[in-house]
């Protein structure tokens, strides 16, 4: 018989055991694992619900919006690979995001949808220093996208717009030349993060060696987010700006 100090000793890691558990499990972060669900609805390039009601966020990728340009494209793309069919889904260190949503990687014939989406152009990577697994997959697909200009990678013939400064802290704001020998009309040019925290330009004529400012929160300014939070992540993150027709005039990622 186990004498009283070790039975005493087995019990406390029993319950330390069962303790951590639960608390992991609360705060969202489980063991990885692999289940078998089917999908009922993609909602939209990033985002699929189960026949059981649980939505899905894909993980490690963010497709664009559907009313963003290629946001339809993604939803079909995601619709054509998994609606209708039985997936497996493997979670990572997060189980479920803000919005309750599981959080997952989706596979179908042993296939990784989540790469699939971002080396098709179709998504970029999101967050991967809360990946603990596919993160050398997910940069060489988006790698891959980039130097074939597929999708969100696709470059407008403006190329001559330069970041002159990107300030992440204390008053947040963008600064861009033109340095183009021409001017440029700039309504509906969209600037955007990874998040899709977005700033549509009104109709403004963008002349040569010209430089603007477009800040985070400033309600005085010519250019301005008029966000009441900050938006460029002091962790790291994406700033792209797109032409009127939504293809890549600048991407710079820090």
């Amino acid at each position: 018989m186990l004498s009283t100090k070790k039975a005493f000793v087995i019990s406390l890691l029993l319950t330390l055991i069962i303790y951590f558990f639960d608390l992991a499990s609360k705060n969202g972060y489980f063991v990885l694992k692999k289940e078998y669900y089917f999908v009922s609805k993609v909602i939209d390039g990033d985002t699929i619900e189960l026949s059981n009601g649980e939505r899905v966020r894909l993980l490690g990728i963010n497709a664009p919006e559907i009313s963003e340009p290629f946001g339809l494209d993604a939803k079909e793309y995601l619709s054509k690979m998994v609606e209708g069919k039985n997936v497996y889904l493997e979670n990572d260190l997060i189980l479920r995001d803000n919005y309750g949503r599981l959080l997952a990687f989706v596979f179908i014939d042993n296939k990784n949808i989540n790469v699939d989406l971002v080396r098709s152009g179709l998504a970029h990577t999101f967050e991967l220093n809360k990946l603990s697994k596919y993160v050398k997959e997910l940069k060489d697909a988006e790698y891959y996208a980039m130097a074939n200009q597929l999708g969100i990678w696709k470059k407008s013939n403006i190329t001559c717009i330069k970041l002159v400064d990107l300030k992440i802290s204390g008053v947040e704001k963008v600064v861009l030349k033109n340095e183009c020998n021409f001017s440029i009309q700039l309504k509906n040019w969209i600037l955007e993060d990874e998040s899709h925290n977005r700033f549509k330009f009104p109709s403004y004529l963008f002349k040569p060696n010209e430089t603007i400012e477009i800040y985070s929160n400033n309600k005085t300014a010519k250019f301005s987010f008029n966000k009441n939070y900050q938006i460029w992540n002091k962790e790291g993150d994406s700033l792209f700006l797109r032409d009127s027709e939504g293809l890549l005039v600048l991407f710079y990622r820090y």
